[in-house]
């Protein structure tokens, strides 16, 4: 009789242990993303794992139930841009949060897949439900499509980008250069030569020399510039993990709320006889390719090198910074006529002033 009593207890403490698990956690932001399919993607963060189902309502409205509570600062309603929702709505019973986001065309269960992600303790991000939404699905990538609800992180002790809870991040677009923020991003440094050139010179040696002149020319227009480094050191420490080293570069800019981030590299290949000069973005903010394109142009202009253009990628630094953000490739150091120019201060200057150029132009200056 003892025995069995002591099974019920004990069955009885692990269901509500379950519930109390289920009840700590708690919805803290929700955001949405769409990309370069044009796959509509949300987010729903939270302080821990917790069960959720996904559900489609009369084929108009994508419901994502999370049991938990949820924060209060997060917002009941937002605004989605695209073609596909226009909004989404917050709701709070007794039992969880509802997200709803109804769609302006029918959409198929097959067309949503759901899950996880757990914590990713090296940037900071929370546990988190992704749900993408394929109904508008395209076959080639696209520039038209990319936006995202880019919103500012707490930031903890340490520096380390939390979960991004409450306000929305402000970057100024407009306006000329006079008091916007800028960070600037040399690539490379301390452990991390970069790209090498047959004449033995550093890609983290002229990225600092090239981001040193830009900073001038841009405090004299009166902008307010953060450096993610001054000197020939690793920005988050000797040896560090890529992820490490990369997201303390992005949390510069963080920490400074800039208005752009502009990383500067030279690139390099196995065929010395490939040069030209390129910029990078990803679309999150809906002003990145507006950055970069800006500034591509004053780039092949000056430099005269062949123009690569201005293309997406997946690099870290422009992804996971909440703010637009480029990533220049200036010449290739495997091309000896395009090293021998990266060396010369007139190369670097020129390549400063455009850059400055083009910053001047995005921000209407």
């Amino acid at each position: 009789m003892r025995r069995k009593i002591f099974s019920f207890v004990l069955c009885v403490l692990c269901i509500l242990a379950a519930c109390t698990a289920s009840a700590a956690a708690s919805v803290t932001a929700v955001n949405w993303g769409v990309d370069k399919f044009n796959v509509l993607r949300l987010v729903v963060d939270l302080t821990e794992n917790t069960k959720y189902n996904v559900s489609i309502i009369h084929d108009r409205e994508v419901q994502i139930r999370v049991a938990g509570t949820l924060d209060s600062r997060v917002s009941r309603r937002g605004s989605i841009k695209s073609d596909l929702a226009n909004s989404f709505i917050v709701d709070r019973d007794g039992s969880g949060v509802t997200v709803r986001v109804p769609v302006n065309k029918k959409v198929q269960r097959s067309e949503v897949k759901d899950f996880l992600l757990k914590q990713d303790a090296s940037t900071g991000r929370p546990p988190r439900i992704v749900v993408d939404i394929s109904t508008n699905k395209v076959k080639n990538a696209s520039m038209k499509y990319g936006a995202t609800s880019v919103r500012r992180p707490v930031i903890r002790p340490g520096n380390t980008p939390a979960s991004p809870v409450g306000n929305r991040v402000n970057f100024a677009t407009t306006g000329g250069l006079k008091g916007k923020r800028i960070t600037i991003d040399p690539g490379h440094g301390g452990s991390d030569p970069g790209a090498i050139g047959p004449r033995g010179n550093k890609e983290k040696t002229s990225t600092l020399l090239i981001a040193n002149y830009l900073k001038q020319y841009l405090t004299a227009e009166g902008a307010l510039v953060s450096m993610t480094r001054t000197t020939d050191v690793d920005v988050y420490g000797k040896f560090a993990s890529a992820k490490n080293e990369l997201q303390a570069r992005v949390d510069v800019s963080t920490r400074n709320r800039a208005d752009a981030f502009v990383s500067i590299h030279h690139n390099a290949n196995n065929n010395r006889s490939v040069g030209g000069i390129a910029t990078y973005y990803y679309p999150k903010s809906g002003y990145d390719y507006k950055l970069g394109n800006a500034i591509q142009k004053k780039l092949s202009v000056a430099s005269k090198m062949r123009n690569m253009g201005t293309q997406q990628a997946n690099f870290y630094v422009i992804k996971r910074s909440y703010i637009p953000a480029v990533l220049l490739e200036v010449g290739f150091l495997s091309n000896p006529q395009e090293e021998q120019q990266i060396a010369s201060a007139w190369f670097q200057k020129t390549i400063a002033k455009a850059v400055l150029d083009g910053l001047k132009e995005y921000f209407g200056g």
